[in-house]
């Protein structure tokens, strides 16, 4: 399990070490650097499958990775509970040579982008063996991922008390059904054409609200983090497209996955998420589980982390300005 990442010369990222736990908020400013993580941990992901180029999609220059106070090299690295690393070097002094050097076995990462798929028509599936039971980072494959494991038992804390079994297929539709309650989900896979289509309440998916579009590739890629073996969760935004009490239940299942065994990653700006995990540390007993990073920008426009503790009754040890006080500035101007 990854417990540190460190980043220098990365970005807004000067030389910063971050702790990392069973469930990582990292929330703040946009563009504060919340991101950037998230890309690292890709960009390592690439280095670790020997993959000759590990920047990510190739586009622009090197200034754009690049720290505003850095001259020579940039580097990447991720430790576990052993402290043994896989680093990455990317030198700007020699056309751009990259030196890798890791000592454990990488997680494999289920990665759910804030840019996946909203309603759509259909979804493209992977006809290649290797991939055909993971979900891609917009959400592709996601149907043909469920056919594929959609027989595999949960964990009994995770099995939703709507459900009609135990399996990973009946405990996503409970699932949904907390988002949206008693809504159908069907689905159907067209393999001569590589494609796939999603029914809510016999409904194409392109004719519902993105709710449930949005949040079945986050629900299923959080349970199946449960049961893939060295794997890490990673979820941009999870409340996008979702009501208050959607965020909330989305934040308790988050919770209930890292109970069953789950490391979670969660970028969010979502104060109803915040809470549900707040209440889940309280019910379930996961605060020492939980690390919360805040993120902004300092007048150098590097990166600064601020990381309150979370206690077992749901408690926040401090609360940095600008850290989901919005409700209390708002309802302080309506009095």
């Amino acid at each position: 399990m990854i417990r540190k990442v460190s980043l220098s010369g990365f970005k807004s990222f000067y030389n910063r070490t971050l702790d990392i736990n069973r469930l990582t908020l990292l929330t703040g400013l946009n563009s504060s650097g919340k991101s950037s993580v998230i890309q690292a941990l890709l960009m390592l992901e690439k280095a670790a499958n020997k993959e000759n180029n590990i920047l990510l999609d190739g586009h622009g220059s090197i200034e754009e990775i690049k720290n505003n106070r850095v001259k020579e090299n940039i580097s990447l690295q991720v430790r576990d509970e052993n402290n043994q690393s896989l680093t990455a070097t990317i030198s700007l002094s020699s056309n751009l040579k990259i030196d890798i050097k890791d000592t454990f076995d990488y997680p494999e990462i289920i990665y759910i982008s804030a840019n996946r798929f909203g309603p759509q028509t259909s979804i493209p599936i992977y006809n290649n063996s290797a991939k055909q039971n993971r979900i891609g980072k917009n959400g592709e494959n996601l149907l043909q991922c469920i056919e594929l494991l959609g027989n595999t038992v949960l964990d009994e804390c995770l099995r939703h008390a709507n459900a009609e079994g135990d399996t990973l297929e009946y405990n996503i539709r409970g699932w949904l059904n907390t988002i949206s309650p008693n809504i159908g989900f069907k689905f159907h896979l067209e393999k001569m054409s590589d494609s796939s289509y999603s029914m809510f309440d016999e409904h194409r998916a392109n004719n519902v609200g993105f709710g449930l579009s949005y949040t079945l590739p986050v629900i299923t890629a959080l349970l199946m983090g449960t049961f893939i073996k060295n794997s890490l969760v990673i979820i941009e935004n999870p409340e996008a497209h979702l009501h208050p009490k959607g965020q909330t239940e989305l934040a308790r299942l988050t919770a209930l996955c890292v109970v069953a065994g789950a490391q979670i990653i969660v970028e969010t700006h979502s104060d109803h998420f915040f809470d549900g995990i707040r209440i889940a540390s309280k019910k379930h007993g996961i605060a020492e589980d939980v690390q919360i990073h805040w993120f902004e920008l300092n007048e150098h426009k590097n990166t600064e982390v601020y990381s309150p503790i979370l206690s077992e009754d749901g408690r926040v040890s401090e609360w940095p300005k600008g850290f989901f006080d919005q409700f209390e500035i708002n309802a302080s101007e309506l009095i």
